[in-house]
Parts: C-alpha cells; sequence; structure tokens
C-alpha cells in the first residue's frame, strides 16, 4: 500500500474559497446584508455565547468543511481580521469543539447578534451592526477597543 502524503489546505485558501464571497477580501462584508469582521469578530470572544456563535452561525455550520478546517480558518481569520480585539487568554478553536457547536443550529441569527452585541457594548466592547458600512472596518480604520 502506497501512503499518500497528508494535505491540509492553508487556512488563507479556506477563506478565499469558501468565506471573501460575503465577507469580501478584508473581512469589511456587505453594506445592508453581511457583517464586517475586521476590527470586530474578536470582540464576540469576550463572551462564552460569543465564541459559540461565530461556529454557529449558518455560514460557517453548514459549511462544507471538515471541522478541523473550520477550525483552523476561524483562529486564522481572528488573528488576522480582528488581533486587537481577541482576549488576552484566548484559546484557539478545536476540530472537537467546533464539532460540537456545528451539532446546534441557530435559528435566529440577527437576534443572537444583536443579544451579543448589546451585552458587549455594556462591557465596552464595539461590535460591527448586522450590515453595518463597510468602510467602517476597511484596513486602516481604527480597531474597536475596550473603553477605559
Amino acid at each position: 500500500m502506497i501512503a499518500l502524503p497528508a494535505h491540509a489546505t492553508p487556512p488563507d485558501q479556506i477563506y478565499t474559497l469558501n468565506c471573501w464571497g460575503c465577507h469580501q477580501p478584508h473581512a469589511q462584508g456587505i453594506p445592508g446584508s453581511v457583517p464586517r469582521l475586521a476590527n470586530s469578530m474578536g470582540c464576540f470572544l469576550h463572551l462564552p455565547e460569543g465564541r459559540a456563535y461565530l461556529a454557529e452561525v449558518p455560514g460557517v455550520a453548514s459549511a462544507p468543511l471538515s471541522d478541523d478546517e473550520i477550525a483552523r480558518v476561524l483562529n486564522w481569520m481572528l488573528l488576522t481580521f480582528s488581533r486587537p480585539q481577541i482576549p488576552k487568554d484566548f484559546i484557539p478553536y478545536t476540530a472537537h469543539e467546533i464539532h460540537n457547536y456545528r451539532r446546534h443550529k441557530l435559528v435566529n441569527v440577527t437576534a443572537t447578534r444583536r443579544k451579543l452585541a448589546a451585552e458587549l457594548m455594556a462591557m465596552g466592547l464595539q461590535v460591527s451592526d448586522d450590515g453595518e458600512s463597510a468602510s467602517a472596518g476597511a484596513p486602516g480604520s481604527p480597531p474597536a477597543r475596550p473603553k477605559p
């Protein structure tokens, strides 16, 4: 039997092939329909429900990717597009964790996002509104930061 070499698609390529169409090259989203992730998605990790939310949104949970691929691309996205907002005690997603989150079907994505955003705002963290103007998250714009 011939052993084939293991092949793992780099997370940036996974993003390009599976996420870029809606979230755009720099995770700036599409105004009026797709939320910006840049300078925002890391804030969700400040809440256990927010961590689950990032893995349970339909575009992630139903993606034609393995649990490992989703874990790798989410970790890459967080570190690439929202590093300043990630909690200092951040633990990267694992395939096992993603597997467990994918079993839960998020029914009302918009209401869940708004609830989490309100909780985060009360903590001094600002996430983009659902479908907020993409220019707010363009590279070079100031990131959301905790209030002093």
